[in-house]
Order: structure tokens, then sequence, then C-alpha cells
């Protein structure tokens, strides 16, 4: 099968570009080819024995005039309209070259709208979200005139014209199916996923009293809640030192990142802000760490604890989203209400004390993602979805043609 993955941006370590980093690889190994397009990251990522089976593909974004000089795109969304065209010019040549079977694109990224009118091969939307979403939809200002809402109606058609559809979770095909108003269209949770030889335990000793936080350090992420937290925790363990690890953000409109105010208010004894991390060093964080907190308002899916989970760190999450779904309180980890400091920092207390149920959530947490987020499993079972949207595309042309 040929595979071709559509991704506005892939010059980071953030889910979604993780997510088609990994399952690349993944397919390569189940012997399919890949390609992916995007309009950023040639060179960033190596693809170890597998640069005969993955190829990338750079797209050239049009500058447009227009959009400068009378700066239009603050109203409306001439980039995701740019952005579509050319995507569609870089797909023709691939489509005739290289025989591609099916394509996936974005959610947010409304990779293939345009595409979608003309398309030769099946087109697989997948839905991660992206921040701020929930906020968006909670406050009614996902549809607001006149540029979100054409935003809005371009992510709605995107879905619906999709041959297939898929979800990191049910609470996220849930909301997506609230906040567009689909209700008729078929969506198969195919779940976040978990490569077993990159993310697993190890016997390096395991540091005493610290907690990871991975993810961008934004509201959205809990950085706030998690901030709140930390008086409490020092308070009552003031050994404790909390470690950072993503793409550092301004804090509110002040001039301060948060990993600066951070510091600043606590001191470098207590706070270690560790940048943005390439796997093998963040996978060492994972293993040595005492805890991984995910205190996020919402997350689809929740990349970061399955990775913590498969590396044998205790995770205390947000009972959120796609978290609620595959986290089961007091046995695969601690699960608290989002947004409240105080049960965050009562959690962190019981599990940086009671090491008996560190060594029961870890041992159960390893066992789960083992079982039901193990890479192949997944992988297997995203082929098996491509393959049904892919002989329901052929019948579906063999009947417009009147064959």
């Amino acid at each position: 099968m040929n595979i071709c993955y559509l991704i506005r941006s892939f010059n980071t370590r953030a889910g979604t570009e993780s997510y088609v980093y990994h399952t690349s690889i993944a397919m390569a190994k189940l012997g399919h080819r890949v390609h992916i397009v995007s309009l950023t990251g040639k060179g960033r990522r190596v693809f170890k024995e597998q640069e005969n089976k993955i190829f990338f593909h750079q797209v050239k974004l049009a500058t447009n005039p227009l959009t400068r000089f009378f700066r239009l795109e603050r109203v409306f969304p001439l980039f995701v309209w740019r952005y579509g065209k050319s995507i569609t010019k870089v797909l023709r040549p691939i489509i005739q070259n290289r025989a591609i079977d099916i394509i996936e694109a974005t959610d947010w990224g409304v990779d293939a709208w345009n595409y979608l009118h003309e398309r030769q091969v099946p087109v697989c939307v997948r839905l991660h979200g992206y921040p701020g979403f929930k906020d968006e939809f909670d406050k009614k200002t996902l549809k607001t005139w006149p540029k979100k809402y054409i935003e809005w109606s371009m992510q709605r058609k995107h879905i619906l014209s999709a041959d297939l559809v898929t979800g990191v979770s049910k609470s996220y095909i849930d909301l997506v199916r609230m906040a567009w108003k689909i209700r008729e269209k078929d969506i198969q949770i195919i779940p976040i996923a978990v490569d077993p030889n990159i993310f697993h335990p190890s016997d390096v000793f395991r540091e005493n009293k610290s907690i990871l936080f991975v993810g961008r350090l934004e509201k959205s992420k809990g950085i706030e809640i998690l901030g709140h937290s930390i008086p409490m925790i020092l308070k009552i363990i003031p050994e404790a030192v909390f470690y950072f690890a993503g793409e550092d953000h301004k804090r509110n409109n002040n001039k301060q990142t948060w990993s600066q105010y951070l510091i600043s208010k606590y001191g470098k004894r207590n706070i270690v802000y560790l940048g943005s991390m390439q796997t093998e060093e963040l996978r060492r964080y994972y293993q040595t760490s005492t805890i991984c907190v995910v205190p996020s308002l919402y997350e689809p899916g929740g990349t970061v604890a399955f990775e913590a989970m498969a590396c044998g760190c205790p995770v205390i999450a947000s009972r959120v989203g796609g978290l609620e779904e595959v986290i089961q309180d007091r046995q695969t980890g601690l699960l608290v209400p989002p947004g409240d400091a105080s049960a965050l920092a009562g959690s962190l207390r019981e599990l940086l004390q009671n090491e008996q149920l560190r060594q029961k959530i870890a041992l159960n947490a390893l066992g789960s993602v083992r079982k039901n987020f193990d890479i192949n499993i997944i992988a297997q079972q995203t082929v098996d979805a491509y393959a049904g949207a892919i002989k329901l595309f052929a019948e579906k042309q063999k009947s417009k043609n009147g064959q």
C-alpha cells in the first residue's frame, strides 16, 4: 500500500507531528510505502533504515501580495485557501508517479479541503484537535464571523467529504460531532499508539521526588494550574524538583515566559527548564522521573501520558477527554478534576510519598499500554481501516462510471 500523509508542519515534536513520524515508521515496517507532504520539516527528521520506504515532499506556498498589502489574512482565512491549493498542486504528480492508494489529512490543518474537489484516491481525515479548540467551543467563539465562521465551514466540509474519518478517542469524536454539527458521519476510533522499541522502562535509577511536565508551556496544557500547585508541594516536600520539557510560551500577556516566571518565583533548585527535547533525551526523563504530570484543561488523546506509562513512569492527569478513557483512576494512574490546583497538589503529595502505590500504578499502566496501545497493533488496525476505505471508494467509482 502507498500512503500519503498531509501535515502543515513537520519540524517539531508536537503530538500530531509525532503521530505522523512514528506511524510512518510503523507502516514502513509493515511493508508499506509512505509519502509525507508538509510546508516545513525537510531534513529535520531521520527515518533510520526506512529511507527507501518513507519519502518527504515539501510544499512551497506562493505568497499573495494582496494578503500583505491589505492584511486580509486577519479577516479571511486566505492562508488556508493558499495552502489547500498548494497541496493539490504537489499531490497531482505524486499520485500519478507513485500510485498513491490513500491520503490522510489532519482535521486542524484542513489539508485536503481543496483536493477533495478532484480526488482520484480516497481521503482519510484524522481528528487530532488543536490547542484552545475546546475553549473556543465552550466560549462560543468557534464560529465568530467572518474568519472563524469560514474556517469552521471549511473544517466541517473537510470532515463530511472525507472517505474515512478516524479519531483518537470517543470523547473527542463526540466533541467534534457537537462542534461541527456532524451526526450522520461514521467515525472510527483509532487511539494513540506507542512504539515499545522507543518508549520502555530501563534499569536506570529513578530520581526521588522529581515531577516531569512535557508539552507546550501554555494555559491549555494546565501550566498555570501546575504553577499554583507548586508552593503547596514545596511546603510539605521542599526537596521536590519540577522538570519542564517543551516549547516555552509567554505567560498571559507578560514579557516573561512561563519557565522564566516559575524559576524567578521558586528558584533553579526546584524548577528546571529542559527546553524542547529529542525523543531519546525525553525518554530518559520518562525513565528517571518519579511522576509525570499531565494537568491539561482538555486533551483529545494525551500522547505524553501514553509515552510516560510505556516508560514505567506513574502519571497524574486531568479527568478530561481521552485521558479519562485510557487511565483507570488509582489503577493505571491518578485522575484529578481539571483546573483544580489543590486536588493536583494532593495527588502529587500522595504519589510522591507512597512508593508502593507508585509501583502498582507503573506496573498496571505498562501492562495496559503494551496490551492496548502498542503501535504495531494500532498500525495494523489503521491499515485495515484504510483497506476498507479504498475498497469502498473503488466500488463507488465503478458505480459512478456505470461499470
